[in-house]
């Protein structure tokens, strides 16, 4: 698996993903250790409607991707993406450095589809929503359903916690992660999923499908969506927090304090195991949205 951290940023409502990878690569791919990285956000300002209101609102986030490692690694790269426009409906209250344990169990008819999706972070609803995005894609890959896992999310916990947009990892979990952090009021962790993760990232990914292997410069472009899709993954748990003013991006302080950390189990991303586990998509058009 690779051992680069990437990085993205966003042109519409900016966003930073970061896709982990796994250790047991060829050399060539495992001489990161820790780096400081560059953080380039667009913000821009859009209006939306939401019901008979309008508002203006605006926002940036970034995301990357990673696999389990003695210790976090940071590369920096850079993809863009689209995101779209966070919606205004009333916010919810969500707690500051913590969030309830989402509940595995959730049963489908527990997804809320629509512009409320943005503002969930935790419970029931919140874990829907994120298993939904995650198998929608999957399924346009003939990749099987994902089940929530409560291992995964507890570790996603630790690394949320720690209000550090940089992977954070125990070595011997045996798992990817995708990380994820915005400004405002939403958490679009469902965007960061579908927008972020996987439609922003299927351009770059076209040409490589069905390949044994893609080249590192090729893997800083899409590997959120392959960990995302990959047929060997089994199970996710994801938690979004809001980390207030302790937020850290780049090793500096970040307004960008909606973090959401989704952890994957058997993790994804494995050199060679590419053409068996990321199949081409059954449709290029219709991929799906945030609100979905």
């Amino acid at each position: 698996m690779h051992s680069s951290i990437l990085f993205a940023s966003a042109l519409v409502a900016g966003a930073i993903a970061m896709p982990h990878l796994n250790p047991h690569l060829s050399n060539r791919r495992n001489i990161v250790t820790e780096v400081e990285v560059a953080v380039e956000t667009v913000v821009v300002v859009v209006t939306v409607t939401a019901g008979e209101d309008q508002a203006t609102s605006t926002s940036s986030c970034i995301s990357t991707t990673a696999v389990a490692s003695s210790s976090p690694v940071a590369a920096p790269s850079s993809s863009v993406f689209s995101q779209p426009p966070t919606p205004t409906p009333t916010p919810e209250d969500h707690p500051k450095h913590a969030s309830p344990t989402p509940q595995p169990s959730a049963p489908p008819d527990t997804h809320v589809k629509g512009p409320k999706e943005a503002y969930l972070s935790f419970g029931p609803e919140y874990a829907a929503a994120m298993l939904y995005h995650h198998n929608a894609a999957r399924a346009n890959h003939e990749a099987e359903p994902l089940t929530w896992d409560d291992a995964c999310e507890s570790n996603a916990r630790l690394a949320a916690q720690r209000c550090n947009f940089k992977h954070y990892l125990l070595h011997d979990a045996g798992q990817g992660q995708n990380l994820f952090t915005v400004t405002g009021e939403a958490f679009n962790a469902t965007a960061g999923v579908t927008e972020s993760w996987y439609k922003g990232e299927m351009e770059p990914m076209m040409p490589w499908f069905g390949k044994t292997d893609v080249p590192d410069d090729v893997f800083h472009e899409v590997g959120h969506l392959t960990q995302l899709v990959w047929k060997g993954t089994t199970k996710v748990g994801c938690v979004s927090i809001d980390c207030g003013d302790k937020m850290i991006v780049g090793g500096a302080p970040s307004k960008m304090n909606k973090f959401t950390v989704c952890n994957y189990a058997p993790a994804g991303n494995v050199e060679g195991g590419y053409a068996a586990n990321v199949v081409a998509p059954l449709s290029k058009s219709h991929l799906g949205g945030w609100a979905d």
